[in-house]
């Protein structure tokens, strides 16, 4: 009898926690929301500055101007075709060749 006591007092007490924390969401879901906004605004500012990351992984010729047209007109839907355009199909800074030490010549056996 004790046990079954114990039981619906832990029971009553878990229930009236989870109607309490419900009723108090139902009032304030803002709070609830916070951490969901916060993803959604840091994967829109992702998104919103992919074509300067692309054009910095490429090392485009013309990253600067890129990055400009990506930030200031950016957020124009045609500007930001303009910037990721521009920074896919934009020539790339060719690296100096490196010089390799010149093949030593192959001895056969003495």
């Amino acid at each position: 009898m004790n046990h079954l006591l114990r039981l619906l007092l832990v029971g009553g007490v878990i229930a009236s926690a989870v109607l309490i924390v419900a009723v108090g969401l139902a009032r304030n879901d803002a709070d609830l929301l916070a951490p969901a906004n916060l993803v959604l605004f840091l994967i829109g500012v992702a998104l919103y500055l992919l074509p300067t990351a692309l054009a910095l992984y490429r090392h485009c010729n013309s990253t600067a101007g890129i990055v400009a047209v990506n930030i200031l007109l950016g957020w124009t839907i045609f500007g930001w075709f303009v910037a990721i355009g521009w920074a896919a199909g934009g020539k790339v800074r060719s690296l100096s060749p490196t010089v390799g030490a010149p093949p030593s010549p192959v001895l056969h056996g003495r």
